[in-house]
């Protein structure tokens, strides 16, 4: 059976849940530190709706053609499995191309992303490492082209390339964790033009030695059919061996193969198994995932205590979405007590990471004192950068504040017409 799951947690329209049921999105994804696009184009517009599948076949042909915003926004995408499988490399990959352009959002996603990377991924703190060659190359040079894929050292790409040399011969000696980085090697800026086929070479080399995150690697590149031919079921069998054993990201996406029926039968309890083992490694977007589905009752009973607890595992965690969700839950009293100071921290948390309608919600929190004081200056900067990322309710607030001389701003009926402009856009 197919249940109808929750769409990707984008946030409801200010001021109302989405009570409707949603079309699930084949990998639920959560932004960390996501903005509506503010790049014109029906790409930027699809993904600003969550229309994911369409922003995806949009964006990539003007990313691979160097436009720095499509870039940035695949990497979003790619970040948080947004439409497609969460795929961290890859998420480096278009960050990078974006923030060698000067794209500022990019280089700032770069680095938060690249700042959870103290543990590395071919070396996951979800599973156990296999078991070392005798003589395994040295850690430095493993570590140095590390630090060129994530762009934690300035780019070499000669420098990159003979460090590869140099790992590729130790890595067909047996060590699959050399393997791997040479498979996010072949996906990354540091190479110049990424090499699919290489990448999904050195992915099934060390996914021959049962190493987890090769085969979640590997399993995204075949749902993509980059460097391989395309297929969702080899997708979702390389998914359930790396969830077999013990890879969270695998475990989640596997989780929502089968909650969608893609790649073989829907398999809805399977979905929850998977989703609540990736959530109690700490997965934050499981967490989440979780959180929505059973505050929609999607699949499984409604349950607002529990939501609010998977949605405040991963607010703690820094998720954005959930940090929205989880003060829309306080400010609601909806499964946890009624608290508008604790809404107003989690919203205006979630509001400074960049999700769109927290902006907006945290402008009226400022401007109104909900659970906090009063603040006009940080309700404009907040309603502007709501406007700015698209939402109508914020420009036309800005409208009125200028038209009557509110909010502790001058009257001033050019920028009243500006903001009403906008805000019919």
């Amino acid at each position: 059976m197919r249940v109808p799951l929750a769409a990707p947690l984008a946030a409801p329209r200010a001021g109302a849940w989405p009570r409707q049921a949603l079309r699930f999105a084949l990998v639920f994804g959560l932004t960390a530190g996501c903005t509506a696009a503010a790049a014109a184009g029906p790409g930027a517009e699809a993904y600003a709706a969550g229309d994911y599948r369409r922003a995806l076949t949009l964006l990539e042909p003007q990313a691979r053609r160097g436009q720095p915003e499509a870039q940035y926004l695949l990497g979003r995408m790619r970040e948080n499995g947004l439409g497609i499988a969460a795929d961290f490399a890859r998420a480096r990959h278009w960050y990078g191309l974006a923030a060698a352009q000067g794209h500022a959002a990019a280089q700032a996603a770069l680095a938060a992303l690249n700042a959870t990377a103290s543990v590395p991924r071919s070396l996951p703190a979800t599973a156990a490492a296999p078991a070392q060659p005798a003589d395994p190359a040295p850690p430095d040079e493993a570590a140095q082209l590390q630090a060129l894929i994530i762009g934690a050292a300035p780019p070499d790409r000669e420098r990159a390339a003979r460090l590869a040399e140099t790992l590729a011969r130790r890595a067909l000696d047996g060590d699959p964790a050399l393997a791997v980085l040479l498979g996010e090697y072949f996906e990354s800026p540091a190479l110049g033009n990424p090499d699919f086929a290489a990448a999904a070479h050195w992915y099934s080399h060390a996914g021959a030695a049962g190493h987890p995150v090769a085969l979640n690697n590997l399993g995204a590149m075949y749902y993509d059919g980059r460097g391989v031919v395309q297929s969702e079921s080899e997708a979702r069998r390389l998914y359930e061996r790396a969830a077999e054993a013990g890879d969270r990201v695998a475990q989640f996406n596997l989780a929502l193969m089968l909650g969608q029926g893609r790649g073989g039968a829907a398999d809805v309890p399977g979905m929850f198994d998977w989703l609540s083992r990736s959530a109690g490694q700490g997965y934050a977007r499981a967490q989440a995932q979780l959180g929505r589905l059973l505050f929609e009752g999607a699949g499984t009973p409604r349950d607002l205590r529990e939501a609010a607890r998977r949605f405040r595992e991963a607010a703690l965690q820094g998720l954005p979405f959930a940090q929205y969700w989880f003060g829309r839950m306080n400010a609601r009293g909806e499964g946890v007590p009624r608290d508008l100071e604790a809404a107003a921290e989690w919203i205006t948390r979630a509001a400074d990471n960049g999700v769109p309608a927290a902006m907006l919600e945290a402008a009226r929190i400022h401007e109104m004192g909900l659970g906090l004081v009063s603040n006009n200056a940080r309700a404009v900067a907040f309603y502007r950068r709501a406007a700015d990322a698209g939402l109508a309710e914020a420009a036309q607030r800005l409208a009125t504040a200028y038209a009557n001389g509110e909010l502790g701003l001058p009257a001033d009926a050019r920028e009243a017409q500006r903001w009403q402009a906008a805000g019919a856009r």
